[in-house]
This record gives structure tokens, sequence and C-alpha cells, in this order.
């Protein structure tokens, strides 16, 4: 919770002891670029020139991944960070890494893209900010799901308000945060899968249910031409219409009334249903 006296640029998270935008504390509309500039400075005095000209690759390396400790990595979690500053952010590292402690320009000999992946796939293993800031924007959407406390039980109720996370949408009235979230609902909706019980966490277009692949890519015709596309699969087996914004002819009809007759089959179960999450055991 951030706390503290008010400063040119930035309030203390007592918590973390991490620098937060002052806008963050005061206004309920979205972060301005000029917000994330003491982030940037941060990173410039944790990269200073004169903090390569002794260290080799290796050695900067390392300090470009020590770099992302404790602020930065604070507000990635809380905040979906503008385009522009990643950018920044990612030339001062670049600047750091190739250049070193010199003045003179020197020719990048990698793409960055590639120094950024895993060293099993090639790479030095320093962290691409984008991905690393959707990730740990990702892991609340799952502890939503799968953990309950305080924050989980006061985002239910005024953000989900008895529905589930499919059906939640974006008011004028979300807070910052929860604003980005929503942005990065959908990349947490690829990865994460659902052990179907009750159908009520379950979609009936885009999750695997009846069979192995979902029904957008089996029939992606009628996936296109229906008007719910995310109505779930309890709702849609408990008698919500699924409507189709045209007449279906004969072909597609057929396909649509193969599909739900596989679909009533479905025997829903009591219990609640189960997030898994299906890109890796982690």
């Amino acid at each position: 919770m951030p706390a503290g006296g008010q400063q040119p640029f930035e309030v203390i998270d007592v918590i973390s002891g991490s620098s937060i935008p002052t806008e963050a504390k005061h206004s309920p509309s979205r972060l301005k670029v000029k917000d994330w500039l003491p982030l940037i400075d941060k990173s410039n005095k944790r990269l200073d020139v004169w903090k390569g000209g002794t260290l080799s690759l290796a050695g900067r390396t390392v300090l470009i991944s020590s770099s992302l400790n404790n602020s930065p990595i604070y507000h990635m979690s809380v905040y979906l960070i503008p385009k522009s500053t990643v950018n920044q952010l990612d030339k001062i590292r670049r600047k750091f890494f190739w250049q070193g402690g010199g003045t003179k320009r020197k020719y990048h000999l990698v793409k960055w893209e590639i120094i950024c992946k895993s060293k099993k796939k090639g790479g030095l293993g320093i962290k691409d900010l984008k991905r690393l800031n959707i990730s740990l924007l990702c892991k609340w959407w799952w502890k939503l799901e799968k953990e309950d406390g305080l924050w989980q039980q006061i985002g239910k109720v005024k953000y989900l308000r008895n529905s589930s996370i499919i059906e939640v949408q974006h008011k004028v009235s979300d807070s910052p945060m929860w604003s980005d979230l929503l942005k990065v609902k959908d990349i947490y909706l690829q990865g994460r899968g659902i052990s179907v019980k009750n159908g009520e966490l379950t979609r009936f277009w885009q999750d695997p249910w009846i069979y192995e692949e979902p029904l957008s890519s089996h029939a992606p015709l009628l996936f296109e031409l229906c008007e719910n596309k995310n109505i779930t699969v309890a709702c849609a087996l408990k008698g919500d219409q699924i409507r189709f914004r045209r007449w279906l002819h004969n072909e597609i009809r057929n396909e649509w009334e193969k599909i739900w007759e596989d679909a009533s089959k479905f025997q829903l179960e009591d219990q609640e249903d189960i997030v898994v999450w299906n890109l890796g055991k982690k």
C-alpha cells in the first residue's frame, strides 16, 4: 500500500521500498509516459558507463540482470509499462552491453532479441522486458483464479461481480492496474486450461472440452459468425442461446448441429472447474 509524503516525481511503497509514480496514487486515469521517467533515471544510474569500463561482456551481463532487481520488477508486476519506456530501458541496456565504459559507438554484432533468449536457445539469458512485464501481470490472473485472500475477495466483488474473468470488460471507473491486467487477459487465457466440471469457467468456443482442440479451431467459420463468442459451457448447456449474425446455409448448419449434438451429451458435474496451466508444470 503506498504511503509516505509526496515528492516531485514519486512516492515510496512501504512494503517493497520501491518508488511508485505519483500519478498512480492520485488519479484513476492511465499513467503518462512522463510518470515513468524516474524508472529510466534509476536504470541510467545503475548502468553508468564508468561501471562497464573494467568489465567483460560476462560481467556486464550480470550487472544488466541485477539492474532489474527491486524497483523495475515491482513496477512491471503492477503496471503495463508503455512501449516507449521499454524501448528507452532497452536502449540503456544495449548501449551498456556493447560499449561498456567507452564513448565511441560500437557495432551491435548480435540482435538484442537473440541476446534476450535463454541460454538453452542460444541467448545470454538477459530478460526481455516486454515479455517479463506481461508474464508478471499474467500471474495476477493466475493468483485470482487459483488462490484465496483478501485482495482476491475485493477484486472479485469490485470488478468481477460474480462473473468469470472471461466475461469481465473494461469500464471507465477501472483503476490503472486493473486496466493493464485486462490488456494481458487474452494472453493469459492462451496458456490457461480448464479441467471441466460444472463448466462455469470453461469457454464454449476457446477451450477444448468436447474435442481435443477448441471449437474455434475445429469450426472457425462458425466461431467467426457467432455473436456471443465468450459464452461459457455452463451458460450454453443450461439454456442461453448461441446466436449467429446471419442464417447458416445447409453445410454449415449441419456442422453446427453435429457439434451441438456432441455438446449436449456432455455431463456437467457439481464441482467447480479446475484451472490448470497448459504451458508447463511451474
